[in-house]
């Protein structure tokens, strides 16, 4: 399948390099993409200034992919698992919650090397909230599955190998107007409206949470 992918920047790509990116960013080194050009947009403004939408064409049916969009066998575990490994944690979440870190990188391991590409959501500053709030035992799995599956955050397509780095082309670009952060502010305050209902609602919510998978695997 050829996919259509964009690319937030305040510069030109034409030729991304493999080996670009941050390894605190959710799922490590790579090329963050989107399949949705209006999040595109907002990434295009972050740094206060005009800036471009990449656009590319990437054929996936030859690629590794790991998903963890799909809504089976847990996979919002695992993209907890996968943005803990990678984010920069607070030193008192990895203090107090020791055991269910440890319980997530033993049980939910990924070896991403051995993937071309990540499909999975984005937990840029305004939605990264929620699987620390999962990791404190504040949110259910079920409640934040339900918030992952309505899309509320955004799907990232992120290049991780070599091979996906070769297959993608360069199709345009289009400029983005500074103004386009309007957008990126109604969306993070559209994210803590969504965080504060959702605490609340699941204060006395029965369901099954972080604490509970590490009790029962010892």
């Amino acid at each position: 399948m050829i996919r259509t992918l964009y690319h937030g920047s305040n510069r030109i790509i034409e030729s991304p390099v493999f080996g670009c990116g941050n390894p605190h960013n959710d799922y490590g080194m790579g090329f963050y993409c989107c399949t949705n050009k209006s999040l595109a947009r907002e990434w295009a403004v972050r740094k206060n200034s005009d800036g471009f939408v990449n656009v590319y064409t990437l054929r996936d049916d030859r690629l590794r992919i790991l998903d963890l969009t799909k809504g089976k066998n847990h996979e919002v575990v695992l993209w907890v698992s996968i943005l803990m490994q990678h984010r920069s944690i607070a030193e008192e979440l990895r203090a107090l919650y020791k055991r269910e870190l440890d319980y997530l990188f033993h049980n939910y391991a990924v070896q991403m090397d051995a993937y071309d590409v990540v499909i999975g959501y984005r937990a840029d500053d305004a939605y990264y909230r929620f699987p620390e709030a999962f990791v404190r035992g504040e949110l259910t799995i079920e409640s934040l599955e339900r918030i992952f599956h309505a899309d509320a955050f955004g799907k990232q397509y992120v290049l991780v190998s070599k091979r996906a780095f070769k297959d993608v082309k360069f199709v345009r670009y289009e400029e983005v107007k500074e103004e386009q952060k309007i957008s990126y502010y109604a969306r993070v305050h559209k994210a803590n409206d969504l965080f504060q209902k959702t605490l609340l609602e699941e204060r006395y919510e029965k369901g099954t949470r972080l604490r509970d998978l590490v009790l029962s695997n010892e």
